[in-house]
C-alpha cells in the first residue's frame, strides 16, 4: 500500500511541475509572443484536475487533511484516534463509496467514446483524467480499510 501511495506522491509532484511550467509557458507565450496553444491549455487543465484529485488521497494518508482542531488539542492521543476511526467509519467509507459508485458510469461512458477535449484542436485523453474520479475514492477506501484492519489487529493481539 505504501509503495502505491509513494507512486501517487511522485505522480502528483510531476503533475505540479507540468501545471507550473505549462502555465508559465502559456502566460509568456500569450503576452510576450502573442500566440497560444489549445493543446498546452488542455495539458495544464488535465494535469491540474488530476493533481487535485490524486492529492486528496496523499494528504488523507499523511493525515494532513483539513480539520477543525479546536477541541483536538486538549484531548488525549487515544481519544483523537478514536474520533478519527469513527470519522473513517461514519463519513469516509460511505462518502467515498458513494463517490466510487456514482463516478463509475461517467468514467465508463467516457472510456467507451474515448472522450477528448471539448475545444477544437484540443488534446485527446480526457477519459484518462476522468479515471481519477475512480482512483481517488478507491485509494481513500483502501487507506481507510487498511487503518481499520490495523485497529482490529491491534485490539485482538
Amino acid at each position: 500500500m505504501q509503495n502505491l501511495l509513494q507512486a501517487v506522491r511522485w505522480l502528483c509532484m510531476g503533475l505540479a511541475v507540468i501545471v507550473f511550467a505549462g502555465q508559465l509557458a502559456m502566460v509568456l507565450m500569450r503576452y510576450l509572443l502573442g500566440v497560444g496553444f489549445v493543446e498546452l491549455q488542455d495539458a495544464v487543465s488535465y494535469s491540474f484536475a488530476a493533481l487535485v484529485a490524486l492529492s486528496v488521497a496523499v494528504t488523507f494518508d499523511r493525515d494532513r487533511h483539513v480539520r477543525v482542531d479546536v477541541f483536538r488539542q486538549t484531548w488525549s492521543e487515544r481519544v483523537n484516534q478514536s474520533i478519527d476511526r469513527a470519522g473513517d467509519l461514519l463519513f469516509a467509507l460511505p462518502v467515498f463509496g458513494l463517490m466510487l459508485w456514482a463516478a463509475y458510469p461517467l468514467v465508463k461512458s467516457s472510456w467507451l467514446i474515448l472522450e477528448g477535449s471539448q475545444e477544437t484542436g484540443g488534446l485527446p485523453g480526457l477519459f484518462v483524467v476522468k479515471t481519477c474520479l475512480i482512483i481517488l475514492p478507491a485509494l481513500i477506501l483502501l487507506i481507510v480499510l487498511t487503518r481499520l484492519v490495523g485497529v482490529v489487529r491491534r485490539s485482538v493481539s
